[in-house]
C-alpha cells in the first residue's frame, strides 16, 4: 500500500508578526509523511508546491508521481516508528479477503528524529489490551496488532462507518433528518459513559475530539484512539489540549498530566461545538 499524507504544519512566533498580528502561531508550510509498505518517509512540500495539494491522504498517487515526491524525503528508520513486540499483547493476521477492519500504522507526522512514536504505538497497543479485559459498549473494540520481523507495524481495528465531524458536515449539507436531535444527544450521552468508563479503572482519554468519535453501522458512538489514553496523573506525551483537533487557533486549556479535568471540558468542548455547528440548521 502507497500513501501521501499533507499535514500543515505550525510554529508558534518567538516574537510578534510585522503587521502586529497578536497571534502566536505562524504556519511553517505543509508537512509530507508517506508509506510504502511498511516503510516510511518524511519530509516538506517545496512552497512552490503547496498550492498544488491539500491536506489529507492520497492513496491513489500514480508510481511516477509517488516516487517523485519519495525521492524528496528522508526514510525513517524501523526502529524509531515500530516498537518490539512484547508478550501478553494480541496478534492479529490480515485477511486480504475481507474489508471489515481497518489498520491503524504509527504516526509518523509527529516523527522528531527519536523513538517516541514507536514508544506511542507500545503504550497504545498496551492500553487497547488492558480494555480488552474490561470492555465498554461505546468504546472502540480492539482485534490485536500486526506483527512483522518482531515488532508491532500496525494496529487492527473494526471498521466504523464515520466521525462524529463527518455526520455534522453530512448534516448541514443534506438537512435534519441524517442527524435529528435524539441521535445528537445519545452521542454524547454514549461517549460520556465511555469516558466514565475509563475513569472507573484509573485512567484517562485526553483526547476527545469530533474526530475520535466515530459510529458503527447502527449508528452507535464509539471512542475511539487511545494513543494519548493513559493513567491518571501520569505526563501525556501527546494530547492534552482542548480542542486540540480543530487546530491552533481554536486551542484552550492545555494539560501536561493525564486527568479526569481535560476529558470533562474537551467532552463539553466537543458538545459545544457541535451545537455551534448545527445552530440553524437542525431543529
Amino acid at each position: 500500500m502507497r500513501t501521501v499524507r499533507v499535514k500543515e504544519a505550525w510554529s508558534q512566533r518567538s516574537q510578534p508578526s510585522i503587521s502586529g498580528d497578536p497571534q502566536p502561531w505562524e504556519r511553517k508550510g505543509r508537512r509530507l509523511t508517506a508509506y510504502d509498505g511498511y516503510e516510511a518517509y518524511i519530509g516538506t512540500l517545496p512552497p512552490e508546491e503547496s498550492r498544488d495539494w491539500r491536506v489529507g491522504v492520497y492513496d491513489d498517487l500514480a508510481d511516477a508521481e509517488f516516487e517523485r515526491l519519495l525521492r524528496s524525503m528522508s526514510r525513517i528508520p524501523d526502529h524509531d516508528i515500530y516498537p518490539v513486540f512484547e508478550v501478553g499483547i494480541t496478534q492479529f493476521e490480515p485477511r486480504t479477503s475481507t474489508q471489515d477492519y481497518f489498520l491503524k500504522q504509527p504516526n509518523i507526522s509527529i516523527y522528531s528524529g527519536k523513538d517516541d512514536v514507536a514508544q506511542l504505538m507500545l503504550a497504545e497497543a498496551w492500553a487497547n489490551q488492558r480494555f480488552l479485559a474490561h470492555p465498554h459498549v461505546n468504546l472502540g473494540s480492539y482485534l490485536g496488532c500486526v506483527v512483522r520481523g518482531g515488532r508491532i507495524v500496525s494496529l487492527a481495528f473494526p471498521k466504523y462507518v464515520g466521525t462524529l465531524a463527518d455526520r455534522v458536515s453530512k448534516a448541514r449539507q443534506l438537512g435534519p433528518a441524517h442527524f435529528p436531535a435524539e441521535e445528537r444527544e445519545r452521542c454524547i450521552n454514549s461517549i460520556q459513559s465511555a469516558v466514565r468508563h475509563l475513569h472507573s479503572l484509573g485512567y484517562a482519554h485526553n483526547d476527545i475530539s469530533a474526530c475520535n468519535i466515530m459510529f458503527d453501522s447502527s449508528s452507535n458512538a464509539m471512542l475511539i484512539d487511545l494513543d494519548s489514553c493513559a493513567p491518571i496523573g501520569e505526563n501525556v506525551k501527546k494530547g492534552g489540549v482542548v480542542g486540540g483537533w480543530r487546530g491552533p487557533f481554536f486551542w484552550k486549556q492545555e494539560f501536561k498530566q493525564s486527568s479526569i479535568e481535560c476529558d470533562e471540558l474537551s467532552l463539553q468542548y466537543v458538545q459545544n461545538w457541535l451545537s455551534s455547528e448545527l445552530s440553524g440548521y437542525l431543529a
